[in-house]
């Protein structure tokens, strides 16, 4: 992890990436700006080495870019902060777990730190940075160097000091309430699928996908679809077809027999 402009050898992710040099670099890119392709955007598009696979400002619409695309970086440049923002990085994660996640413009202090990397995120770049900063960072992720800017080193230890944060073992999905047909409902928001094409997937009408959402929602004790992307899930049984697809993103939700 790279603290105070040195680098420590330390990676949360120790494998390195280095075969990512060899080509461009895929990146997606969730920002919350609804006019037209902002500075970052362009500056990046026009950046050797980089290819931006896809830009949005629909949560449910990066999710599915990041999901069929399995870019290098996921770039997450929000206004807002706090847990949403964390909840739609682990989301992000979680639908690609292979790709690296940086969260662009944190401002100092900030308190959840830990929380952000237990979302899987692997580098930061703080509210004013440069764009020489940025391209450094996703250089630096790329090779499995995980980057915490000075600023939010002190955030950090102290959360760690107070809490044990990074100690605390992952949520994982009690799903033994649910019914098979919630399973395969869950399965799919896995997938970061939206309702319509859960409807299709499963031939239901949208309103019948709409109620198994809400009761899954309630029997699992989430707030929203995303919460359910951004746990961790243990590797067992689930619905021909849904396994699958959920083993391929190395996540898969647990299920326990009923």
């Amino acid at each position: 992890m790279i603290f105070n402009g040195s680098i420590q050898h330390q990676s949360l992710d120790p494998a390195p990436r280095l075969a990512q040099m060899s080509k461009h670099i895929s990146i997606v890119l969730l920002e919350d700006s609804a006019n037209a392709p902002s500075e970052i955007v362009l500056r990046i598009r026009a950046q050797p080495g980089f290819q931006v696979v896809a830009v949005s400002a629909e949560i449910e619409v990066a999710l599915e870019a990041v999901r069929t695309s399995r870019p290098d970086i996921v770039l997450l440049n929000l206004q807002q902060t706090g847990d949403d923002t964390q909840t739609i990085a682990g989301a992000l994660h979680g639908s690609a777990p292979a790709s690296c996640v940086i969260v662009m413009g944190l401002e100092a202090p900030q308190d959840d730190v830990a929380r952000f990397l237990r979302a899987g995120v692997s580098g930061f770049t703080m509210v004013g940075a440069s764009f020489e900063t940025l391209v450094d960072t996703i250089h630096s992720v790329i090779r499995g160097i995980p980057v915490l800017p000075p600023e939010l080193t002190h955030s950090l230890f102290g959360q760690l000091k107070l809490h044990g944060v990074l100690g605390r073992p992952p949520r994982t999905l009690d799903v033994s309430r649910l019914t098979p047909r919630e399973r395969e409902v869950a399965g799919l928001l896995v997938l970061g699928m939206s309702n319509r094409k859960i409807a299709d997937r499963l031939d239901i009408a949208l309103h019948t996908v709409k109620s198994h959402v809400h009761r899954v929602l309630t029997k699992l004790s989430v707030n929203n679809r995303l919460e359910i992307a951004s746990f961790s899930k243990a590797p067992q049984a689930l619905p021909d077809g849904i396994a699958t697809e959920v083993s391929s993103l190395a996540v898969p939700l647990p299920v326990t027999s009923m």
